[in-house]
């Protein structure tokens, strides 16, 4: 392998360094140079545990992939105004930061559900804000690759000494992508949820039908958690592997901190900004897919034709609408909603195209629309009130905005849903149903069931994949 060459990286740091030395402060530097074609996801799992923290993202079938490791900055406010106050900070770091090259700053990570609601030990490691500034990036856009680096230099910092640490650390994250062996799914995982807890969960169910239809709410999101354990660690790469061959539309991510790794492959978008217009979508309103072409097509149309289901997806529209007025200037909205096929489910699904108005940006949006009702309920405050007292669940990162955003003001989060949290040989699994009136405690949890075979099957042992394997040159 090939002596590491970063060309323009030590050039880079010395300016950022006489800039620190002429402001008299440290000074983030942040540089930017093509990378040869790899593999994003290959790459996050030969190094998901090498660095600490790691990350992994990928949307449009991989056309834009992400794949980060280290932590050159945290974002993470208080509670209160977390969203506005992670903006001010993203803002600031900007204008402290020296970047040099084609590409400008990443920042990747995610927020709790409710920041208050209960706390459980198992998501210690996830603050209810974390956006993070990677040492080294991976991004993929298209054809085109590139590698990010960040760091801090301080007034004085001894510039090759700096270098040399950071093409260390990158040569060994392409040395680990060539030569790490390929893991395989461990047999024999079993569930630990017994009767009791469905039973214990359909009443909750039936007890938030009762307050409905009292007219204390017009819609809640329940969700519950299943425990897995396998008999050794569950591998993160090839779980995500398993999602991306099953769910290739779906948005992949990752987020790992020491041995605990938040992932999935979700169907909702919260909400994408590219040079200032808006893509979200109302995705609410789930059946089963069917087992032939005729079944498939009767049970889509069943689903159209639900009132049930037509009711819950109206008030999510309903509710976009509403929250997003008042940040957009153009907003299109379709009449009806369509069908959105995924592997075990079908969904009611609703796109809407906005454009921003000046001086907005992307955090603003997600504050305006998280919790959307399709995973918390309405009105937002009794319902989420509702699930703090009732749900009895530690939702952490689950059915919470995750994503990015650059430093051009352009993002995208989506909904973390069809997800697990991965610790050790243990894998928590979560879904939720949206509770109407007119809900039947069953049937929801059968709809919950149905949700969570998009990780429980990909947890099952998968047929072996062969990678191409070469060295890579530095």
């Amino acid at each position: 392998m090939n002596e590491p060459c970063l060309p323009g990286l030590s050039a880079a740091l010395c300016e950022g360094e006489a800039r620190a030395r002429r402001e008299g402060r440290a000074v983030l530097v942040v540089f930017s140079q093509l990378a040869e074609r790899l593999e994003p996801l290959r790459l996050f799992a030969a190094n998901r545990q090498a660095f600490g923290q790691s990350l992994f993202w990928s949307s449009d079938q991989g056309a834009l992939a992400l794949a980060g490791f280290g932590c050159t900055e945290e974002i993470s406010p208080p509670a209160a105004e977390r969203f506005s106050a992670s903006t001010q900070a993203w803002r600031q770091l900007l204008e402290q930061a020296h970047q040099v090259g084609p590409r400008k700053a990443y920042l990747c990570g995610g927020f709790a559900f409710d920041p208050q609601g209960p706390r459980s030990a198992q998501w210690q490691s996830f603050a209810a804000t974390s956006l993070v500034l990677p040492r080294i990036l991976l991004l993929r856009e298209g054809e085109q690759q590139h590698w990010l680096f960040s760091l801090w230099l301080e007034p004085g910092a001894d510039i090759e000494h700096c270098a040399a640490g950071l093409e260390a650390e990158w040569a060994l994250l392409l040395a680990r992508y060539s030569h790490a062996p390929l893991a395989q799914m461990p047999a024999g995982v079993q569930e630990e949820e017994g009767l009791q807890a469905a039973e214990r969960w359909q009443d909750c169910v039936a007890r938030a039908i009762g307050r409905i239809q009292d007219g204390e709410l017009s819609k809640v999101v329940l969700a519950r958690e299943v425990c897995l354990r396998a008999p050794r660690s569950i591998p993160c790469g090839p779980l995500l592997e398993n999602l991306r061959a099953a769910y290739p539309q779906a948005f992949l991510f990752a987020f790992s901190r020491g041995d605990s790794c938040f992932l999935g492959a979700t169907p909702e978008r919260l909400v994408r900004l590219a040079r200032g217009t808006l893509n979200t979508v109302a995705l609410a309103g789930t059946c089963a897919r069917g087992l032939h072409e005729q079944q498939d097509a009767e049970l889509g149309q069943a689903l159209m034709d639900s009132a049930k289901d037509r009711y819950e997806h109206a008030l999510v529209v309903q509710t976009l609408r509403e929250s997003l007025q008042p940040y957009c200037a153009m907003l299109e909205i379709p009449t009806q909603p369509q069908l959105h096929r995924l592997a075990h489910v079908q969904h009611l699904l609703t796109p809407v195209l906005g454009r921003l108005r000046p001086q907005v940006d992307l955090l603003q949006v997600v504050d305006a629309l998280h919790p959307t009702p399709a995973v918390g309920g309405l009105p937002r405050g009794p319902a989420l009130g509702y699930i703090r007292e009732h749900e009895q669940l530690d939702r952490g990162w689950y059915a919470a905005p995750v994503g990015w955003l650059n430093a051009e003001g352009d993002g995208e989060f989506a909904v973390a849903l069809r997800s697990a949290l991965i610790r050790g040989n243990q894998a928590h699994l979560f879904a939720g149903c949206g509770i109407v009136g007119e809900s039947d405690p069953v049937s929801e949890y059968q709809e919950t069931c149905l949700k969570l075979r998009t990780i429980g099957e990909a947890l099952r042992p998968q047929p072996a994949t062969a990678y191409e394997v070469r060295e890579v040159s530095l």
